[in-house]
């Protein structure tokens, strides 16, 4: 059955008022008496597929939004990670930043909590560098050939060692 968009606008500000009027603690009868509903059942029934919607919406919005920021996340490492790999200290800290950050909106920080060991936290971290590093084709120092090296001579004897 198709629905004309004036009746289903109808429906959509019957529906509003039916919540705000339960919200506001009034009975389901009273409702449909003065909204014209069938019947209790009607209204409880219309009311349930409002907050439904309702909650599919905010949660689909919440997903949109988590992916915004992780895709967020995910560029500022790739931009970053060619300096981390050099070891520039104040792009491994930004770097360690993304990396919490993430970790909480994904709810990796919680798994130490519920009683995981070490090392899986380890990987799963190691295992998102790595994502990062084939979505941006960055080069794994520890896979890929190394192109410029620095050789260190022998350490004089009066340094110190």
């Amino acid at each position: 059955m198709v629905v004309s968009k004036a009746r289903q606008v109808e429906i959509s500000q019957r529906r509003y008022q039916a919540v705000q009027m339960r919200i506001a603690g009034v009975s389901p009868t009273v409702i449909a008496d003065r909204l014209g509903y069938s019947g209790a059942a009607s209204v409880s029934k219309d009311i349930d597929r409002a907050l439904q919607k309702a909650a599919k919406q905010e949660q689909m919005a919440s997903e949109q939004l988590l992916k915004l920021e992780i895709d967020r996340l995910d560029r500022i490492m790739a931009s970053l990670w060619p300096k981390v790999v050099k070891g520039e200290v104040q792009a491994c800290e930004t770097a360690l930043k993304c990396i919490n950050r993430r970790s909480t909106l994904l709810g990796l920080d919680l798994i130490n909590r519920n009683g995981i060991a070490d090392g899986d936290m380890a990987s799963l971290l190691g295992n998102l560098l790595i994502q990062i590093q084939q979505k941006h084709a960055i080069p794994d120092p520890d896979t890929d050939s190394i192109v410029e090296a620095e050789v260190i001579g022998e350490i004089e004897s009066g340094d110190g060692l």
